[in-house]
């Protein structure tokens, strides 16, 4: 019987590991801003979007970016906080389209760049307040032709 059960447990050892291999690398960017905030990008894995969701309710800006024509979101976007003295808060380059950002209460500049397009908008943190944006740039998203899907 003993060896039965050594069997069985050596049988099923790649199934108990199984999550510890199959867990994802998460590559957020994470960091503090000027005021000693946090903030976190990413959001191109399952994973990571899972990770930014655990996060989001300490943040009280959240920014995302998209194709305008699919709404695909978009990575490599430049984005800069200024506050209302014109001090950059944060300035980074974005490696997934989520950034999640805590800022002191105020109003703000956010600017996004994405290849030769930009876009500012603004917002005004109070007490309690959760912010979202979204960027919308031009960009055609490139598909595999119908064969290569198969």
């Amino acid at each position: 019987m003993r060896a039965i059960c050594r069997v069985a447990l050596f049988a099923l050892f790649p199934l108990l590991s199984l999550p510890w291999m199959a867990r994802e690398a998460l590559a957020l960017t994470e960091g503090k801003t000027a005021q000693g905030g946090p903030y976190v990008s990413g959001g191109i894995a399952l994973g990571e979007r899972a990770a930014l969701e655990r996060v989001r309710e300490e943040h009280n800006l959240w920014i995302a970016t998209a194709a305008k024509k699919t709404g695909a979101y978009l990575a490599d976007v430049r984005v800069t906080i200024t506050d209302e003295a014109g001090k950059t808060v944060l300035g980074t380059r974005l490696d997934g389209p989520w950034l999640l950002v805590k800022l002191k209460l105020g109003s703000y500049k956010v600017d996004a760049r994405f290849g030769n397009q930009a876009q500012q908008k603004t917002t005004t943190i109070h007490p309690g307040d959760r912010h979202e944006m979204i960027f919308y740039f031009d960009h055609e998203v490139e598909t595999l032709p119908k064969g290569a899907r198969d």
